[in-house]
């Protein structure tokens, strides 16, 4: 009887310890997952700054051709030179200094990019007591304007 007693006591305790004859089904907690590593990203790729800072404009210089006269008949002007941009680009416009004639300049402006050039041709008539007239070739600087005249004589 003692170990009838013993088994009944020990039932007891272990049911007010809430074991029972059927067992529940236990689940084991499940481990705790690292949080989620943050998105990556790339690191930003510089951009180019934009700048305010005025292109650099170049000087123009002028050449004779094989087809330069500086000395031309006044009713048959028919005359070039070449003009050539250094050290950066170089917008040039043109005009003829002295008004009177019929002189025409093509091409009459453009634009070079440093080493370039272009000729220009100049045609036309001129008043032949006037004597001289000028083609004035005119460019901005970073300083202010210049240009280059090229002296035509009849």
């Amino acid at each position: 009887m003692k170990v009838r007693l013993a088994a009944a006591v020990a039932a007891v305790f272990l049911l007010g310890c809430g074991f029972t004859t059927k067992p529940e089904p236990q689940t084991q907690p499940e481990p705790e997952r690292p949080a989620p590593a943050p998105a990556t990203t790339k690191a930003a790729t510089p951009q180019a700054k934009a700048t305010t800072k005025a292109a650099k404009t170049g000087t123009l210089t002028s050449r004779s051709t094989a087809q330069t006269r500086q000395r031309v008949s006044c009713s048959d002007i028919q005359t070039e030179v070449q003009l050539i941009a250094a050290n950066g680009s170089v917008a040039w416009t043109s005009r003829v200094a002295e008004p009177g004639g019929s002189v025409t300049v093509t091409p009459a402006t453009g634009t070079l990019a440093s080493g370039a050039s272009v000729v220009v041709k100049i045609r036309g008539t001129y008043p032949a007591e006037r004597r001289k007239f000028s083609v004035k070739f005119e460019y901005e600087t970073n300083v202010g304007s210049a240009g280059i005249d090229f002296d035509v004589n009849c």
